[in-house]
């Protein structure tokens, strides 16, 4: 399998989240796309499997929201996808010192994921979400 990432302006949200993905869930990670400075796109054999972005917390911040979706093909090949998501955050520090986000609470993998890019839980939640930051 080759993997590839690539900065992109958009992307064919559809592609990541499933054709039977509700408006309201759709509307949500359309507001996250449409909202971000930096998108990176990572593909498995040419196909969609994962997208990570930042969002300035303001017009002049040093900080940003770090989002990511992923589908089924980053859980089956972990390794693959962990490799390039250091030089994707590389490039994400290179525009913003600090990131936030939050992690839904029941999602194990993608805490061990955020730890290994540096991520420090604060240990304070918001809608069954941890708070993180990666400085």
């Amino acid at each position: 399998m080759k993997v590839t990432v690539e900065r992109v302006t958009t992307f064919n949200l559809r592609n990541l989240l499933g054709y039977d993905c509700s408006e309201e869930l759709f509307a949500v990670h359309l507001d996250c796309l449409t909202s971000s400075t930096a998108i990176w796109l990572g593909r498995a054999d040419g196909v969609e499997a994962c997208a990570v972005g930042v969002i300035p917390l303001g017009i002049f911040s040093e900080k940003a929201y770090l989002w990511m979706i992923h589908t089924k093909i980053c859980e089956q090949h972990p390794l693959r996808f962990i490799r390039w998501s250091r030089r994707v955050l590389n490039d994400a520090h290179a525009l913003y010192p600090t990131l936030v986000g939050l992690c839904r609470v029941d999602n194990e993998s993608g805490a061990r994921w955020l730890r290994w890019l540096g991520a420090i839980f604060d240990g304070s939640t918001h809608a069954d979400h941890f708070r993180f930051r990666i400085n």
